[in-house]
């Protein structure tokens, strides 16, 4: 698959926003979880030499000590659109959705999904009330404000990870219970140390696929990246060791291949389930659904609304796969924030 040229856009006279979230310690959790924040980073500094490439001027616009700073900021730059790619403000990563809020209320035309999409593909809980609602597949699960929540109709093992989290913040060997005591404490620690609801779901037995997906009212599939776990043992998940911490032993036995081998029965499934998710949420520009699949069904795990895009990213990945470049990505969305505009 090839990206459309959309030559009726002229990009050459655009100002290009670069806004992120200045990374700085998060406001709770483990002071680990630091790591994740600090990726931003590297999305800013592979963007920035796409647009070089581009030839498109541009300017970076850090979220840092202030709102107001970034207002002045973004008045003085008056960027042609903004391409962002915060996760949070000041270590609080549940205050994400409020960037754009900002970049609307001054009219700034921006990249990837609204607030109100952001706000909901963050709350995990939420989420799989929708798809569940639109009859898209999910795991069994349920939100718990603490342990004496549970009604223990699920059956063993489950999977325990924070309501509110991204980047597998939160997720360790230990989110994986096998009885009420290993959940008790699971469940204790994250209300604890993540000041936040739990999310208890069935843990599924199976494939791990990324399904990264691009465009709007056209919404195509790019090559699917499959994870492969080289753990003897269960769980076999992408915990934040095996997500971020490129010299552990979970980093490194857990490979990704793409695009995964999957039968075509399958694969146009899979395509299609992930599909239906991406439209329930609402998003838009790109997004990646997380699924799992047990033998040929797919389960919706997750669904990621403006995802990592840094180049070792699975969003990237399934770009490469597809034969288009970064600089053909950013200029997609580049194009799709002006045609909202216009």
């Amino acid at each position: 698959m090839m990206i459309q040229k959309r030559n009726s856009l002229k990009l050459s006279d655009l100002k290009v926003g670069v806004l992120f979230n200045s990374p700085v310690m998060p406001s709770r959790g483990e002071d680990i979880d630091y790591v994740a924040d600090a990726e931003v980073e590297e999305q800013v500094e592979t963007v920035e030499a796409a647009l070089e490439k581009l030839d498109l001027e541009h300017q970076c616009l850090p979220l840092r000590e202030s709102v107001e700073s970034l207002v002045k900021e973004l008045k003085a730059y008056c960027p042609d659109v903004v391409i962002n790619l915060c996760e949070g403000a000041f270590g609080d990563s549940h205050l994400e959705m409020n960037v754009p809020l900002i970049l609307e209320l001054l009219k700034f035309p921006y990249t990837g999904s609204t607030p109100i999409v952001l706000g909901l593909c963050q709350n995990k809980g939420l989420t799989k009330d929708i798809l569940r609602a639109k009859k898209i597949l999910t795991p069994q699960y349920r939100v718990l404000n603490r342990i004496e929540d549970w009604k223990g109709k699920m059956s063993y093992p489950l999977f325990v990870k924070p309501l509110s989290e991204d980047g597998s913040i939160g997720i360790t060997k230990e989110s994986f219970v096998r009885n009420y005591i290993e959940l008790q404490k699971r469940v204790e620690y994250i209300i604890k140390r993540y000041r936040q609801p739990v999310l208890v779901e069935k843990y599924i037995y199976g494939r791990e696929l990324n399904v990264a997906i691009l465009g709007n009212a056209k919404m195509e599939v790019l090559p699917i990246s499959e994870i492969m776990f080289k753990f003897s043992d269960e769980p076999r998940i992408v915990d934040y060791c095996a997500k971020w911490l490129k010299e552990s032993e979970e980093y490194k036995k857990t490979v990704p291949i793409c695009p995964a081998e999957l039968e075509p029965s399958t694969l146009d499934l899979v395509e299609r389930k992930a599909l239906q998710a991406c439209a329930a949420m609402g998003c838009r520009d790109y997004a990646r659904i997380d699924i799992r699949l047990k033998r040929e069904t797919p389960y919706v795990l997750e669904v990621n609304p403006n995802p990592d895009i840094s180049p070792d990213g699975g969003f990237v990945r399934s770009l490469r796969a597809a034969g288009i470049s970064y600089e053909e990505f950013i200029q997609e969305i580049i194009c799709s924030a002006l045609q909202r505009r216009n």
